[in-house]
């Protein structure tokens, strides 16, 4: 009787390893935990092996084996998508984007204007999100590729395959601020209003951990989109906090100024996620290299 790995046995055990349990991952598979469970029976039977073991605060890690087999099982379950896909939409391809609002809008334009000169039958669909949440969807085979912003020490992802590219946070004020003439220290920040553009995009630890424990913290305050954030800065002494990219006409135009800091603002990176390497000469592949181009070019 032959017995094969199956894409349920897959699912479940990424997803374990990804949530971090078989309750939390029954609920991101939003099925019953006793599937998960009875899911992971199989898989041991057939691999003749534990994949899962116990320790004290998690309630189930992988065994040794299985995180063997994990890279193999994220294979198997996005061949089985891209099959899926093949079958079922005979028409268009689709590569599925996410990134955030201020990549979208400053840096995709052009590559994405490029690929489409070559790859006209391909549709690009772009998901906007937080930056946690969209690198998560990659892994989860829920989007093919993702560009964020992170802080410029965080720990690369060894199981998805990532590229990063240096990038500078600005500090932006009116031309008549009372900051805008001279060089600033991290206590001219105290008690100020920090306008950002998400209440939980990636800048707000990132301003917080720079800043420091101070008697009266900067307030960081939601403007709820980047042109938000410039009409806030003109419109009051508040401080914008943006990525270079998203600011570089108004600076060059004199009409937006960065503040000057003793201390240089955090270093931040621009990161494209995929959950793999993607096939030499496929779309995605194209795509992603425009995307790089573009960056390099900056």
């Amino acid at each position: 009787m032959i017995k094969d790995l199956e894409v349920r046995h897959c699912r479940a055990l990424v997803a374990v390893h990804d949530s971090g349990g078989v309750g939390a991952a029954a609920r991101a598979l939003g099925v019953a935990q006793s599937t998960v469970s009875e899911t992971l029976l199989s898989l041991e039977r057939l691999l003749g092996t534990p994949v899962t073991l116990r320790r004290t605060g998690r309630e189930a890690v992988l065994t040794a084996a299985a995180e063997a087999l994990l890279p193999h099982a994220r294979t198997l379950i996005a061949v089985s998508e891209a099959g899926l896909a093949a079958a079922t939409r005979p028409g268009k391809a689709v590569i599925r984007l996410g990134t955030v609002e201020s990549i979208s809008s400053f840096l995709l334009p052009g590559p994405l204007s490029d690929f489409r000169l070559s790859w006209a039958e391909v549709e690009v669909r772009i998901t906007i999100g937080l930056c946690e949440d969209l690198r998560k969807r990659v892994a989860r085979s829920e989007l093919d590729v993702a560009l964020t912003i992170e802080g410029a020490d965080r720990t690369p992802d060894r199981h998805v395959v990532e590229a990063f590219w240096p990038a500078q946070l600005r500090m932006i004020v009116a031309p008549h601020h009372a900051l805008a003439q001279r060089v600033i220290e991290r206590s001219d920040l105290e008690g100020r209003t920090c306008l950002l553009a998400d209440p939980e995009g990636a800048f707000n630890e990132l301003v917080r951990s720079w800043v420091g424990n101070t008697p009266r913290p900067p307030r960081l305050e939601s403007a709820g989109s980047i042109d938000g954030v410039k009409r806030g800065v003109l419109s009051g002494d508040a401080i914008g906090v943006l990525p270079d990219y998203a600011v570089a006409e108004e600076l060059a135009a004199r009409s937006l100024v960065a503040l000057e800091t003793g201390d240089p603002p955090p270093q931040i990176a621009l990161c494209l996620t995929a959950r793999q390497a993607p096939l030499p000469g496929s779309a995605l592949a194209s795509l992603m290299d425009k995307v790089g181009a573009a960056l390099d070019g900056r």
